[in-house]
């Protein structure tokens, strides 16, 4: 094994200069192929990530995407709320992976409630969220909710960022951007 930042040299392969590139730039040249050589460094994660939240982090990359050809206004925004609790769940999966403590639920299970108790960083999101509810409980129930175009875009715009913020927790990078459809 190598340590990171270490140059790796495949056997038969050569360390060349790249034409026009900077002096301290090479590349490596394997089987007639060359390929520029890059360093590699480690992003330092902030929580550990469980399967449980990168599943729960990836069906809500899933539902926001989906979400973008919903065909009213509500089913917009009800499949970006969706995509949000899905979020709500990897920040609680995360913090139950810490220290492999489960996170204390007491008498609710408001998923808002549980990440502001769980990650006090996210408190302004779960505010923000839990104004919204109400709304989600009505376009569930049938009720004639008004919501506009305006505001089911600018809260699903919202959700992508907040999965966004998700993702800086978690220490995820680099991950395929699936919010801007």
């Amino acid at each position: 094994m190598f340590d990171i930042g270490d140059l790796v040299k495949l056997e038969g392969s050569e360390l060349h200069q790249i034409p026009n590139s900077r002096p301290d730039t090479p590349f490596l040249r394997c089987a007639g192929v060359e390929m520029e050589v890059f360093e590699v460094t480690a992003l330092p994660h902030r929580h550990p990530i469980s399967r449980r939240a990168s599943t729960l982090l990836n069906r809500g990359d899933v539902l926001l995407s989906d979400s973008a050809s919903a065909e009213t206004p509500a089913d917009r925004f009800h499949g970006a709320y969706l995509a949000a609790l899905r979020g709500a769940g990897a920040v609680l999966a995360a913090a139950e992976g810490v220290g492999g403590m489960a996170v204390k639920a007491g008498r609710s299970r408001n998923a808002w409630l549980l990440m502001a108790r769980a990650a006090p960083e996210f408190e302004g999101w779960s505010e923000y969220f839990a104004g919204w509810s109400q709304t989600r409980v009505a376009i569930e129930a049938g009720v004639s909710a008004t919501l506009g175009e305006e505001d089911a875009n600018a809260f699903r715009a919202n959700v992508g960022d907040f999965l966004h913020s998700i993702e800086d927790y978690l220490g995820i990078a680099g991950r395929l951007d699936l919010r801007a459809s």
